[in-house]
């Protein structure tokens, strides 16, 4: 909460506020006016934030700091009921320090796989109560809803939906009749389909049609930008999963070799089957942001947990219930210093507490604002011009608000058309973006150069300001 409550916008926090913006003022739908890889549940709780406070990122943050407290009680839930009340105390500790590294992208709270890993999380829970109840197809059902709601925040909860339904057809209905395993599969299967169905209604019911949405958040993966190159793939393994705090969990993962006892319980190995597609969906785009990786720490929070809880009941005979002896008292200690916050993340609360960060994209964004009418248009070259349109209150020119998918003759087509259609009053090229050409083509270097004037320069961006004079014929 110190951090990231008074943190500049995140790239991708400032793109999706946009998205919900411009959806709920101005009517400009996901997937047909803006364009971003991503299932609509991230737009759409972006477009009831601003239709409840206006342009803001407390309302986000706050409910990603929600997701985060409740995903750490659905581990202990889950720690609790699979092993003992220690391995859930355990795991909990683990997953919440974790999620604050900086490597893991810690201070940005309000990502999709914050939500994703929630509601993916809630579905085992969920799964494993129905083992103990009466009530096993209302909460199987429900374990689908939630998985479902998991999907409509990001596409790679595939990955976890199957290893959720590997957990359920091997564990948790391992005493149970083949036709009640596979009602119960047909009920979660239903789950997933009827919340997938309930996401994108809103959507629906403002006429994007299904190829829109299905072209929008899921072919579009099959562009260029939606994943890395092999070199890049291979680059970025090796120096994500050995060259990085990550590491700290290996000697964790090494101690479940001595547990024999562990390794025959089936649950356990559900539990490791889920960290296994887990990482598989971590490793699919191939770009290993921190924030992707985040997927992986409920199953390996538990995992861990579990190991430790177990090692300790072994060695010292500590009961399964949960007592504040010494030895127990000195491993949380272990813990909380191995998995404590690293000093990036002190670092930044002390700059955000003694506000020694400056927010260029703030001051560049009000000052485009202040020198603009509503009705003025702006388009930012590059990736990285998110949080200066959301502090701008102003629309893009092109659906392609950031060039990430620009990447083919197609795109570049679509926004020359629109840039002429829609002729924004500033026009805004990053230093690192020396040359136009490459990116965004010749045709779209010319009309900038033909219709546009140097105005000046603010912090790392040019800012050209259309000619009076110019018809935006060329």
């Amino acid at each position: 909460m110190v951090i990231t409550y008074d943190l500049p916008l995140n790239n991708d926090e400032a793109m999706w506020s946009y998205i919900g913006r411009v959806w709920n003022e101005n009517n400009i739908l996901p997937y047909i006016g803006t364009i971003e890889n991503k299932t609509p549940g991230i737009f759409e709780l972006n477009a009831i934030s601003y239709s409840l406070f206006g342009v803001n990122v407390f309302f986000m943050r706050t409910l990603g700091l929600l997701s985060i407290l409740l995903t750490t009680l659905t581990i202990y839930y889950l720690g609790k009921k699979l092993h003992s009340k220690l391995a859930g105390i355990f795991g909990m500790y683990i997953f919440g320090l974790t999620f604050t590294w900086i490597f893991l992208g810690g201070t940005f709270i309000s990502c999709t796989e914050t939500f994703m890993v929630f509601f993916s999380t809630l579905s085992f829970c969920f799964i494993l109560k129905s083992k103990y109840s009466n009530k096993w197809k209302y909460l199987i059902t429900l374990a689908g809803i939630s998985m479902g709601i998991s999907i409509a925040f990001k596409q790679i909860a595939l990955t976890t939906t199957i290893a959720l339904i590997f957990y359920y057809w091997f564990e948790t209905s391992s005493n149970t009749n083949k036709k009640n395993k596979i009602i119960g599969l047909v009920l979660l299967s239903f789950g997933i389909l009827l919340s997938t169905f309930v996401s994108i209604t809103p959507l629906l019911l403002q006429k994007v049609s299904l190829n829109d949405y299905f072209n929008g958040a899921w072919l579009i993966l099959l562009n260029s930008a939606s994943s890395s190159t092999m070199l890049n793939r291979i680059s970025g393994f090796f120096s994500n999963w050995l060259f990085s705090r990550i590491v700290i969990f290996y000697p964790f993962l090494f101690l479940i070799l001595f547990q024999r006892n562990l390794l025959n319980k089936r649950y356990f190995i559900c539990l490791l089957t889920w960290l296994l597609f887990d990482f598989i969906g971590v490793n699919s785009s191939g770009y290993f942001y921190g924030h992707q990786i985040k997927q992986l720490l409920p199953s390996l929070s538990i995992i861990v947990g579990i190991t430790l809880s177990e090692i300790l009941t072994n060695i010292k005979n500590v009961k399964s219930e949960f007592k504040f002896n010494q030895n127990v008292s000195i491993l949380i200690l272990i813990i909380i210093i191995v998995f404590f916050p690293d000093k990036y993340t002190l670092k930044e609360a002390y700059q955000r507490f003694a506000k020694q960060q400056e927010n260029t994209n703030e001051e560049i964004g009000i000052w485009l604002r202040e020198n603009s009418k509503k009705t003025d248009k702006v388009y930012i070259l590059g990736t990285s011009g998110n949080p200066i349109l959301f502090y701008t209150e102003r629309v893009s020119s092109s659906k392609y608000f950031n060039s990430i998918f620009i990447s083919s003759n197609k795109e570049r087509d679509i926004v020359y058309a629109e840039l002429k259609a829609n002729p924004p009053l500033f026009i805004l090229k990053p230093d690192a973006s020396i040359e136009i050409e490459p990116k965004l083509g010749k045709d779209i270097e010319n009309y900038i150069a033909n219709n546009y004037n140097y105005k000046e320069r603010k912090y790392n961006y040019h800012i050209f300001m259309r000619n009076k004079l110019s018809n935006h014929s060329n």
